[in-house]
């Protein structure tokens, strides 16, 4: 297999650098569907969830038939437990963080989780990036501070809390996604990881009081395009990329989302960026730009 070298100590495939890529291109129309949720957002997550478990629970019958790594759930299943839990804490806390802060703290906090992932695959997985790989991440945060307004989290209050709860979370998210794809394909490791995840994020919307039931033929129809697209085939890629690529890629790729998110607002919904804003998302851009792989 042709590989890629990157800006660190390990590897990707071609087939794991175009999963990242395509997956987070994916994942970054998720929150313009939101948007379009007829029911609360952590409820909206556990649709999402639920909505995914057809099609990746296809993919990994499939897999389990072609694939050493597709009958091994079992194997794994502590480790893709926490992975749902993971993401579901995700979800529910950027929501309570919302709630209690303003955006732009909770989204600055939040671009806290690839760093955090960098530092957890450097600790579990033996993974150094060289110094490029950290000089971008430390420019893309400044470009997330710029494009959120130049505001900076100064106070920690609870909202602060959950928003940097949600960022750890991720960052675990995607690393307990790493080790599970040691054992189990992209897509059992997501369909497993997802089946845990929707009954916490319901739990979790009924106890925050939300509306759980879409009442609107689009309703249903965002819900249903956010588990088949967006997860299913999104987060199913990640999985996919963090089998075949050091963390370090996928969270320097992870990065983009943001100003790809924003950009598709501008168009999608006429949200217009402002120079200010289109300022960090060129910085951030350009963070992905200085630590992306380089061909061997």
């Amino acid at each position: 297999m042709t590989s890629i070298a990157l800006t660190g100590s390990g590897k990707a495939d071609r087939i794991g650098v175009a999963a990242i890529l395509v997956g987070t291109s994916i994942i970054a129309w998720s929150g313009i569907l939101v948007r379009f949720l007829d029911v609360g957002p952590v409820a909206g997550g556990g649709w999402r969830m639920l909505f995914s478990l057809p099609i990746l629970g296809a993919w990994a019958l499939r897999n389990a038939r072609t694939s050493p790594l597709g009958s091994n759930a079992g194997k794994a299943a502590p480790i893709l437990a926490l992975a749902g839990l993971c993401f579901a804490t995700d979800v529910a806390s950027f929501h309570l963080a919302l709630s209690d802060t303003s955006v732009a703290n909770a989204s600055f906090i939040g671009n806290m989780s690839p760093i955090l992932a960098l530092v957890g695959g450097a600790l579990f997985f033996a993974e150094h990036p060289k110094s490029a790989v950290w000089f971008a991440l430390g420019l893309a945060l400044v470009g997330s501070w710029v494009m959120t307004g130049m505001a900076s989290p100064a106070g920690i209050g609870v909202g602060d809390a959950f928003a940097l709860l949600a960022s750890v979370a991720y960052a675990g998210y995607m690393l307990t996604m790493k080790r599970a794809r040691s054992q189990v394909d992209g897509a059992g490791a997501t369909f497993w990881s997802a089946l845990c995840a929707a009954p916490i994020l319901f739990a979790a919307a009924a106890a925050h009081g939300e509306k759980m039931v879409p009442t609107s033929v689009r309703g249903w129809a965002v819900v249903m395009t956010l588990g088949m697209v967006s997860h299913a085939l999104g987060q199913g890629l990640t999985s996919v990329a963090l089998g075949r690529a050091p963390v370090a890629l996928v969270a320097i790729v992870v990065l983009a989302q943001p100003p790809v998110t924003a950009a598709l607002a501008w168009l999608v919904l006429g949200e217009a960026m402002t120079p200010i804003q289109l300022t960090g998302g060129a910085i951030i851009l350009l963070a992905v730009a200085v630590g992306r792989p380089r061909s061997a």
